[in-house]
């Protein structure tokens, strides 16, 4: 990782040694949650690593009533084409992907209108039932 000693395996030196790993690979966003406590750096589309941490995380102003979209049922996720992405206003109950099981596709819809907030499985994912599959925002009028 770096040529620097560690500071004495302090956790400065662990998360310097991760921020270089971070910015010599193609790394995207790296989220580590430990004990309560979460530390995420990401790399913006144009920019350096942004670091951010629990506390300094900025809250959604906008969003008032996050949902989560659970799966039904125990199976394979698959998104339908074109795939959802984060940010996405649906203005209505749409079928973002199916739960694969006994070789029947299980529908997974939005329950009613909203913004995607967050993706939180892939395609392709196992899921068990009652996972969390995607947060959407309820709070504004689509």
């Amino acid at each position: 990782m770096s040529d620097a000693p560690p500071l004495n395996g302090s956790i400065a030196g662990r998360v310097r040694d991760l921020v270089e790993t971070f910015v010599q690979t193609d790394l995207v966003r790296l989220r580590i949650e430990r004990d309560g406590e979460e530390f995420e750096i990401r790399r913006p589309a144009a920019a350096g690593p942004q670091f951010l941490t629990q506390a300094e995380t900025p809250a959604p102003v906008a969003a008032v009533n996050i949902e989560t979209v659970r799966a039904d049922l125990v199976g394979i996720f698959h998104f339908l084409r074109p795939s959802p992405i984060e940010g996405d206003v649906l203005d209505g109950d749409r079928e973002l992907g199916y739960v694969e099981a006994l070789g029947i596709r299980n529908p997974v819809r939005t329950h009613g209108p909203g913004r995607i907030v967050s993706i939180l499985c892939a395609d392709g994912d196992a899921v068990d039932y009652g996972r969390p599959l995607f947060e959407m925002d309820r709070g504004r009028h689509f």
